[in-house]
Order: structure tokens, then C-alpha cells, then sequence
């Protein structure tokens, strides 16, 4: 039996998700199909919180997504009357030496983003919990909140849902081919899916992509995150504890969130740049490695006096990472009317409400390279890649 949609969104993390969302919004007959579950623990999308932040010291480039997505997230916790969105602020943290803070400053300036410019006795006056020393400075982002990501996600996919998006879990997609004009999706359980156009959002399986635009130029790895409880007595130190970011001097960058949920007591903590090891799913659900938690124990040890030194849980995600650690939106040469989002490369998720109405938009009609010319594939050189 085969059924037709304007647009099937393959992928429903936290950017598939996004994307059928804004299409539902806009009335467009919207399949969304997922090999797994909607909290998928062995994707990028699940858990329970992430920072977003807009003074990104990461590029000036980020700013227009970032404010759409800013406005979508507060737009979908409008719409949903519940509340996913904590106003903890954002303190990113580096020595004088480090772009961390100069270059946060200059997107905070150039995006008009409030912020305050701190020293390390600063730092340790509003924030009692971090341990600075002297050559260190910071850099406050007083609009950056935590989203709990899991909550997000699922309302996204209840709008889409109620807007009128049809959703299949435990789907697998085998192949896409253009019949006569059309995209044809055959399914691994013998159904066949006729769409106008695809999204395809697959996270860490885009490197073994349904089209080979993406083959080499993606690649997907296991990264640990931990968990750290508060030591006796020590909870006051952490009220009104920001999300941060944490350049140590060797360029190892700790990222963290503060405690939203009485489901995950205490401080998330993992390194964003480091840690990273090649993806195996057979061993993405055993224990992170001694060695890897002896080393994040030493490092939170050192800045935070008021934590156990090791932690009480951990888990691995999973980055698909970019050779410039960026996006990639685009549409497939190879297969045209099908559209591909993202490998987020570890930092993604803060900007699925804004991605996802990019390819709303693109996928009916408007210009990728007029939206986000940024993220195009045609920034790298397939024959210079590893």
C-alpha cells in the first residue's frame, strides 16, 4: 500500500522534529517516520537539558538562526502553557588568552545581547560554586537559559501532532528512488511512501547517508557526559547556578547545566571538544571508561570545591560532527526534492526551532543559500578530507 505526502521528515530528534513542526504550523501535509522511539536513547536528542545561549563566541555568523530560534522556543512553550524554558543565564569562562570571552563579547556587542564582563574575584562574588585562578575572566550572558530537552522535544512533536503532522515510530527506511516524478520511500517492512519532497534527519546514520552527498564528509563519535551530586552542606553555594562553559589552559572545553529536575540531582557535566571516540552502537550502552572519568573528575575537582570529585552517574552520547564542527542544510544533487539537516556537531540543539523553519521554507520553494548560505556542503572539498 502506498500513501502520498507533500513532505515525509525522516528523523525525528530534536531538528526533525522542529522541522514537522513548523511545516504542521503551516498546513502542509506532513509525515514524520523515526527507527526508534520518540525519546531515543541511543540518538543525540534525548536527555535532560541544554544550553542555549546567543552570545556565541563561536561566530557571528550564528546570530540570525540563533534569534529565530530564541523566539521559537519561547513560542512553543507559549503555545504548550507548560514550562521547559529555566532562566539560568550563561557564564563562559577562559583565561585571558583564550577567545572564549573576547569572542562571546564581540557577538554579545554586534547581536545587542546583554552581558557583563567579569574577573575571576568577580566570578567568585555572584558565583560562590567556581574556583578561578587570577589569569582567568568570564563572561555573563544574562538571557541564556537551560531548555530540558526531552520536554522540548516531545512538545514539538505534540504540536505537530495536533496541527495535523502524522508520526510512525519503528520505521526503517531502506531507499529512496524518484517514479515518474515522484519520491518513492520503501519502508524495511515492504511499505511504500510517495512524498513531493524529504527531509532527512537522521543524526549519526547521515554518515552512511540514503544519498551519498554526505558520505566522507560527516562522521559520527561517542562522547561521556557525567553527572556530579552537591558535597554535605554545600547546596547553597549552587542556588541560582548559570549553565557555563569552561576553556581549561590545554583548550579542553567543559560545558555544564545546573539541576532542573528532581529526576537528575545535582550538576551535568562533560567535555565538548574532548573524549571523543569512534562510534560503535554495540558499545554505546556500556560504561564510560575508568580513565575517562578519573580525567573530568580531576578537572571538576579543581574548579568545584562544592562537588563530589566523582561522579554519580554517567552516560555516552553521540556527536555527528562536521570537519568545521558546523551545520549542513541543503538539498541533494544526487536525488533532487530531497533535503538533508545538520550533523549538529555537539551543539545543535539550541537551534532546532530555527533550523527547522529554514527547512520549512526551503522545502517549499525558498532559497537555502539566501537563508543560510553557511551551512552549505559547498564550503568543503571532498578531495581534501580525510
Amino acid at each position: 500500500m502506498s500513501h502520498t505526502f507533500h513532505v515525509v521528515v525522516v528523523g525525528l530528534g530534536v531538528m526533525g522534529s522542529a522541522a514537522a513542526w513548523r511545516l504542521s504550523q503551516q498546513g502542509v501535509s506532513v509525515l514524520g517516520l523515526d527507527s526508534g522511539a520518540p525519546i531515543n536513547v541511543l540518538g543525540s536528542s534525548y536527555g535532560s537539558s541544554r544550553i542555549f545561549r546567543q552570545a556565541y563566541w563561536e561566530g557571528l555568523d550564528y546570530l540570525p538562526v540563533l534569534k529565530q530560534a530564541d523566539e521559537g522556543w519561547r513560542e512553543l512553550q507559549a503555545i504548550s502553557g507548560r514550562s521547559f524554558l529555566y532562566a539560568s543565564g550563561g557564564l563562559f569562562i577562559g583565561s585571558r588568552l583564550s577567545g572564549v570571552v573576547s569572542k562571546s563579547v564581540a557577538t554579545a556587542k554586534a547581536g545587542c545581547i546583554g552581558y557583563r564582563r567579569l574577573t575571576s574575584s568577580q566570578v567568585a562574588k555572584k558565583f560562590s560554586a567556581f574556583h578561578l585562578s587570577p589569569e582567568m575572566e568570564a563572561v555573563f550572558e544574562d538571557g541564556a537559559y537551560t531548555i530540558a530537552a526531552d520536554n522540548a522535544h516531545l512538545e514539538m512533536l505534540n504540536q505537530a501532532v495536533v496541527n495535523g503532522a502524522q508520526l510512525r515510530y519503528g520505521c526503517r527506511l531502506d531507499r529512496i528512488e524518484r517514479i515518474d516524478g515522484c519520491l518513492v520511500l520503501k519502508l524495511a517492512d515492504g511499505q511504500t511512501i510517495q512524498a513531493d519532497r524529504v527531509i532527512l534527519a537522521t543524526g549519526a546514520s547521515l554518515a552512511n547517508s540514503l544519498i551519498p552527498d554526505l558520505v566522507g564528509i560527516v562522521r559520527p563519535v561517542s562522547v561521556p557526559v557525567y553527572w556530579f551530586n552537591y558535597k554535605f552542606g554545600c547546596e547553597r553555594g549552587f542556588v541560582n547556578f548559570p549553565a557555563f562553559l569552561y576553556e581549561l589552559h590545554d583548550g579542553r572545553l567543559l560545558y555544564g547545566t545546573p539541576q532542573i529536575s528532581q529526576l537528575e540531582q545535582g550538576v551535568k557535566i562533560g567535555f565538548h571538544n574532548h573524549q571523543q571516540s569512534g562510534l560503535n552502537m554495540d558499545n554505546q550502552r556500556f560504561p564510560v571508561s575508568e580513565a575517562y572519568i578519573d580525567e573530568v573528575s580531576e578537572c571538576v575537582a579543581s574548579i568545584f570545591s562544592g562537588l563530589s570529585a566523582q561522579p554519580y552517574a554517567s552516560k555516552k552520547c553521540i556527536y555527528t560532527l562536521t570537519p568545521d564542527d558546523s551545520f549542513l542544510l541543503g538539498e541533494s544533487k544526487e536525488l533532487p526534492g530531497v533535503y538533508y539537516i545538520s550533523a549538529c556537531s555537539g551543539h545543535g540543539f539550541k537551534f532546532a526551532p530555527g533550523i527547522g523553519n529554514y527547512m520549512a521554507r526551503a522545502v517549499q520553494g525558498e532559497s537555502l543559500s539566501d537563508m543560510a548560505s553557511i551551512f552549505s556542503i559547498a564550503r568543503f572539498d571532498k578531495s581534501r578530507l580525510p
